[in-house]
Order: C-alpha cells, then structure tokens, then sequence
C-alpha cells in the first residue's frame, strides 16, 4: 500500500490542468493549448514511470486515504495491468485531443478545460475501488463531454447533449442505488470494494444489484437498445468530443464491466452472462449492418463502435482465458482506431463542409497522405491481421468457440459484414473522383503527429501481442477466479 501519490496524481494534474487552461488565455496566444500539453504530458511521465516500481502484489500501484471515514468513505485507488492500459489510451488521446482542436478558437479556455476534465474523470474511474468515489467520477465525466458536445458541436448539438446526459444520467442512477446498497448493509457502512467482495451476499440480491451496475455500464459501452444517445452524439460533436466519446468514455463502460461484476457479484454474473452474451451476439450485427447503410461518414464509423463494443461484451461475459483477453485487448485496440477515423474524418470535413460519402473521394489523386491514413485504419476496422483490432477480436471468437458455437458464428457472421461497410467507406473516400476534394489540402504535419502516434499502437500491438497481452494478464486471472462459464 504506496502513499507515493502517483496515481493521485494522474487524476488531479488533468484537473487542475483544466483550472488553469481555463485562465491561461491572459498569458499569450496559444497558452492554454501549451498548458494542457504540459499537465497531460507530465501525467503520462508519472503513469510511464509507475510501470518500473516495484508494486504490490498484482498492483502496479495502490493508495489509500481515509476522505470521511464517519461516512466509510476513503480513496481507494488501484492500478493493475488493465487499468495501467487504459489511462495511457486516456493521457495519449487528451494529447490527441487538444492537438486537433488547435484550430478552434471559441471559448478556447473553456474547451481545453473540458477535455482535462473528461479525461481526469477518466481516470478517477479508471482508478477508484471505494465504490461511492468510483460511481462520483462516474457522473463527473458527464459535466465536461456534455459542455464538449454542446458548446463547440455541429447541428442539433444541444438536443444531441441532451440525449447523451439523460441517457447516461438516468442509466447511473441505478449504479449509485446499488453502491449505497452495498455500502450500507454490511457489519459496518463502508465502501471499499475490496472489503465488499468479501460479503456473502444472497444469490437473487446479487442479480438485483448487478442489474443495477450492468444498465450504467451498458448505456455507456453501448449496445442495442441503449445506443440511440451514440449516433447522434458522435455526428454532432466536435472532432475532439468524437475522439474521447469512442476512445475513452465508451470504454469506462467496458471496464466497469470487467472489473467490478466478478468481483462483486459472482453469483448473479454467472446467471445474467448468457443474456449479455445474447445481447452483445445481437448487438455485433446491429451495429454492423446499420454501419452499411450509412451515407454520413461519422454515424457509419459510430455504428461500427456499437458493433465492436458488443464483441467486447461478449467476451467479458464469455468468462474464459481468451474471450476475457481478447475483451481487454479489443478495449485498447478501438480506442486507437476509432479515433484515428473521427480524427481523420474530422479533418475532411474541416477541409470540404461535408461528411456524406456520396460527395467525397480521389484522396489517393490529390492527398496521398490522407489516402494512406485512411488505408491504414481501414485496414484496423476489418481487423485484418497484423492490427490490435484482428488480435483482440479473434482472441474473443476463439473464446467464444470454447462457450458457444452459436454466438462465436454470429460474431464472425459480424466480421464479414464489416467487410462490407469498411469497404464502402474506403471506396467512397478514397477513390473515385470529388469536386469538393480537386484542391484539397493534405494531412498537416500537426495531423499527422497524432495519425502517426495511433497508428504506431495499432500495428505494435498486433505485431507484438505479449506487450499488451503481458499487461492484462494480471486482471484476467483475477476476473477469472470468479467468473463461471455460463
């Protein structure tokens, strides 16, 4: 048990970051982008350099500090393998984030603040185990991706926030209903989610409160029918919103899953994982086939994010080696590459006023450089191998064969589909010729920094799995100690 103060750290120096980018406006052109940067990159410094500290047993890292302890309250902080994974998506695509929002130049203060602080909420999720903290940074992220979406978005942004806050707010009131639960009936009130794993709680309670857990996290993951916030959010929002609703907030609602309904409520898992894996075998060709019959390049790749997502489910409810690995696999491999699509497909429209795929194309003509980023994620979308993405999602199919035959062919029925949309965008785009794109500007070399930096982790964790594999190991082996194969 570390007082170090390291992963404290990477939760208040994305905040107060946010403070300060808010004022920093009145220190020179640019001085808020700067601080950003530099409170994200010594974040990132501290996260980095926690990985060669000794630990503590599985945890890379571990805090704890009584907060109000009349009240059971502490902050408890952990950081394993999955954890450690996911703040390094959280730090790099904040980075990523303030880098493709250089341009705009409303409220720029006030926007730079909001991606710290979505990201600082992040990481608290990322992070917490007293349980009434964790559900805190839960609805704490909303402030700050709805400010994203409905200050500097496009079109109906206001009613696209909305959605997204009612949705989510609604879902998280049965979280923090089940944590008051949990903290209040045992021998003493506490909410430390060690402490609670410990707690024989009957079987059918068990199921109660890990509906109440599960309908949180499934809003956020999303899967069908609690996606219809996603499409609207993500063809509304900024490039910069599109790129921590995909690549960090959808995957809190992954990890909430993975981490805290086997450790809580084993009993009731093993009897609600069937349906999670019906609804996540559903939601693969959902989101699949919707993505086909998109013509707004965003909705097409947010769709995509419902599908992926799904198999992400699947293998969290599958409950062996592989479908929990390639689960956890397929969370860090999403995140890089949706986020190169919003990014990429955000540039274009910067450069052309439309997302419509019926009046784009020619890249390889006239933006060589936007041609082969695009090849590129093209490539991560139909998970061919060689990318994180074809490593996660066989991984889960490979576990999902050892569960059931069924959901596994449905899962690859899904793959061949996303032959058809990732086909369609790359043809649309890509080839052909475009009015809108004759004199079209090429990537930046300011673009291509952050392209460049996601296509780097895709390839190098395809090409070298155990590096990311080696990471999750630690998590795995502890979801499967309690998880039971349905």
């Amino acid at each position: 048990m570390g007082y170090d103060m390291e992963l404290t750290a990477l939760i208040l120096l994305p905040f107060f970051g946010g403070v300060a980018a808010l004022f920093a406006g009145r220190w020179g052109r640019d001085a808020e982008r700067w601080v950003a940067i530099l409170a994200l990159s010594l974040a990132l410094l501290i996260l980095i350099s926690s990985f060669f500290s000794p630990g503590d047993g599985r945890w890379i890292a571990l805090e704890r500090y009584d907060w109000a302890p009349s009240l059971g309250v502490q902050v408890i902080l952990a950081m394993d393998g999955l954890s450690g994974a996911l703040l390094l998506v959280s730090l790099a695509l904040g980075i990523v984030s303030v880098v493709v929002s250089w341009k705009i130049t409303e409220y720029p203060g006030l926007l730079n603040a909001a991606l710290l602080w979505t990201v600082a909420a992040s990481n608290g999720v990322f992070l917490s185990f007293d349980l009434l903290v964790f559900a805190f940074f839960w609805e704490l992220m909303l402030v700050p991706a709805f400010l994203l979406i409905s200050v500097w978005g496009h079109g109906d942004r206001e009613a696209a926030a909305l959605k997204f806050l009612v949705f989510n707010a609604v879902a998280g009131l049965g979280l923090l209903a089940a944590v008051f639960y949990l903290g209040a009936t045992g021998d003493r009130v506490t909410f430390d989610a060690f402490e609670v794993a410990e707690r024989q709680i009957p079987h059918g309670v068990q199921v109660l409160l890990l509906l109440g857990f599960a309908g949180a996290f499934l809003v956020k993951l999303p899967v069908p029918p609690l996606h219809a916030w996603l499409p609207d959010a993500h063809t509304q929002a900024p490039t910069a919103g599109s790129i921590l609703l995909a690549g960090l907030l959808l995957k809190t609602g992954a990890y909430g899953l993975f981490r805290f309904p086997p450790m809580l409520f084993p009993e009731g898992f093993a009897t609600l994982a069937p349906f999670g894996l019906a609804l996540g075998a559903f939601g693969s060709i959902y989101g699949a086939l919707l993505a086909c019959g998109q013509t707004d390049a965003k909705r097409l790749v947010a769709y995509t994010s419902v599908a992926h997502m799904s198999i992400v489910l699947m293998g969290i409810c599958g409950g062996v080696y592989f479908s929990l690995m390639g689960a956890g696999v397929e969370m860090v491999a999403h995140a890089f590459s949706a986020s190169a699509l919003f990014l990429l497909i955000g540039a274009l429209y910067d450069r052309t006023g439309t997302r419509d795929l019926r009046e784009l194309g020619g890249l390889q003509q006239n933006a060589p450089r936007f041609a082969a980023a695009f090849a590129v994620f093209f490539s991560a979308a139909l998970a061919m191998p060689g990318t994180a993405n074809f490593l996660g999602e066989a991984l889960v199919i490979t576990g999902m064969f050892q569960v059931n035959w069924i959901f596994a062919s449905i899962t690859l029925i899904s793959l061949v589909v996303s032959v058809v949309y990732a086909t369609r965008l790359f043809k649309r785009v890509v080839f052909g010729t475009s009015r809108r794109t004759a004199a079209l500007e090429d990537l930046t070399l300011r673009e291509m920094g952050p392209i460049v930096l996601l296509a780097v982790a895709t390839l190098l964790f395809g090409m070298l799995p155990q590096m990311l594999m080696g990471a999750l190991e630690g998590a795995v082996e502890a979801a499967l100690t309690s998880v039971t194969v349905p």
